[in-house]
């Protein structure tokens, strides 16, 4: 069938020479593609094979396709390095090798001579060593993806500074990124989406030239050692809808600016660091707030009367601070928040009114305030608690039955993985929305922070994408 100046069919598509010009297949092909002859396609321009469950190795004879200016081979099974053959493809626009799992070594430095790439993914895989310095030549990129690669090793390279077209850069869950953000991140002004959520090793304050990204919609740098203040330049992000720096080593008080100025924010967490000082009494300008998070930091003082200005607020955790005072009656009266106050033995407890005429613990209103109580009661509440713990073992389990004690969750995986899937569920709140971090082509990712303290990242196959087998396949394999 002719197409303009090609021919179409079963996917491959040809030039009027009837030379092969591109491949984009759907179907299931399987291990089929190691016996496809790279090199007598030298007139190929796109290779579109995603999905389509192909295994193996990338061939060395890849570089032999010169032409070749489009290649998409995520979401399948390939496995080994990536040919160092590819540096020759120096008309690539576009490469997307993601979610492959099983691709390993180094990427390689010849990918410097691709200076002609907008989109590079290679998230998702096992790719080690340290990211290239030569990948600050990719000067026409605008998508950067190299998340999800366990083995990661080293520092940015400041040479990313030189990227200065990119919109997306995502160097999440890496694990061994170590050195501090480098400065010159600041120049990527045309950014909106920037991630480094999870790479434990970075450290260092976070720069204060953060605050030239002016386009930035979501910016997340947490679960990291990074320490210091927040710079108050952050405030000059006024596009943002998502901002996580939590679990970091962060201190001092949270720059009032935040709230004045941060007005589209839907999405605050800080939680997990050491941020003193009360809390801003700005943040209640911040009209679409649904998410706010200031949890297991040092802030102290009394809960703003302003928070109740939050008309669209569904989560607020204040827990393990150091409030006082009382509870103003506002953060009671609406039953669709869901709130923890716990661990603040200076706070005045407050009973919530009934919401509907229904009990208390039938409302969508949650609240945890830690009380003050007489050594005798606190006996009987855990006695009882051992008891009814006890009593429901006994019925519940047959007598064969083996306790095992919950701790540190990677050191029984072997011997109970029901106790690490509830501890799973329990962390997560059953995969509940705050706990997502990401979403993929398929399934979501999810974080923990589990009994032993670790924090890990879950992904989770979503029902309906059980059926289709590509999917499921690649979730397996990722296991």
């Amino acid at each position: 069938m002719e197409l303009g100046r090609s021919y179409l069919l079963s996917g491959i598509t040809c030039n009027e020479a009837r030379h092969v010009i591109g491949i984009r297949l759907e179907e299931f092909v399987g291990d089929q593609f190691n016996n496809l002859n790279l090199s007598s396609l030298p007139s190929l321009d796109f290779l579109i094979l995603s999905g389509t469950g192909i295994s193996g190795t990338i061939l060395d004879q890849i570089g032999s396709l010169t032409k070749l200016n489009h290649l998409d081979l995520s979401y399948n099974q390939l496995t080994g390095s990536i040919p160092y053959q590819i540096g020759s493809l120096t008309k690539f626009i576009h490469v997307d090798l993601s979610n492959n799992y099983g691709l390993t070594g180094s990427i390689p430095y010849q990918i410097g001579s691709l200076t002609k790439l907008t989109y590079l993914d290679l998230s998702v895989n096992q790719l080690n060593g340290s990211i290239p310095h030569q990948i600050g030549s990719l000067t026409k990129l605008t998508h950067l993806d190299l998340s999800n690669n366990y083995g990661r090793t080293g520092s940015i390279p400041y040479q990313i500074g030189s990227l200065t077209k990119l919109t997306y850069l995502n160097l999440s869950i890496n694990y061994g990124l170590t050195g501090s953000i480098p400065y010159q991140i600041s120049s990527l002004t045309k950014l909106t989406y920037l991630n480094l959520f999870v790479n434990y090793g970075l450290t260092g304050s976070i720069p204060y030239q953060i605050g030239s990204l002016t386009k930035l919609t979501s910016l997340d740098l947490s679960v990291n050692q990074l320490n210091g203040s927040i710079p108050h330049q952050i405030c000059s992000l006024t596009k943002l809808t998502h901002l996580d720096f939590s679990q970091n080593q962060l201190s001092n008080c949270i720059p009032h600016q935040i709230g004045s100025t941060l007005n589209e924010l839907n999405y605050l967490n800080l939680r997990g660091n050491q941020i003193n000082g009360s809390i801003p009494l700005e943040i209640g300008c911040i009209k679409d707030l649904v998410f706010l998070y200031l949890d297991s930091n040092l802030i102290s003082g009394e809960i703003p009367s302003q928070l109740k200005n939050l008309k669209r607020l569904q989560w607020l955790d204040l827990s393990y601070n150091q409030l006082s005072g009382k509870v103003p009656p506002f953060i009671t009266h609406n039953c669709n928040w869901t709130i923890d106050l716990s661990s603040h033995d200076n706070l005045e407890p407050y009973t919530p009114p009934l919401c509907n005429g229904d009990e208390h613990k039938n409302i969508s209103l949650r609240i945890k305030i830690s009380l003050v109580v007489t050594p005798v009661f606190l006996t009987f509440v855990i006695l009882g608690f051992v008891f009814a713990c006890l009593w429901k073992k006994i019925k519940v389990q047959p007598e064969s039955t083996t306790t095992i004690e919950i701790g540190d969750l990677f050191s029984i995986w072997d011997f109970d993985g029901r106790i690490a899937f509830l501890d799973i569920i329990s962390a997560t709140e059953n995969f509940d929305i705050r706990y997502c971090i990401g979403v993929g082509g398929y399934g979501s990712v999810n974080r923990a922070q589990l009994p032993s303290g670790k924090v890990v990242a879950v992904k989770k196959l979503h029902r309906s994408e059980i059926e289709d087998p590509t999917y499921l396949t690649s979730f397996k394999n990722e296991v």
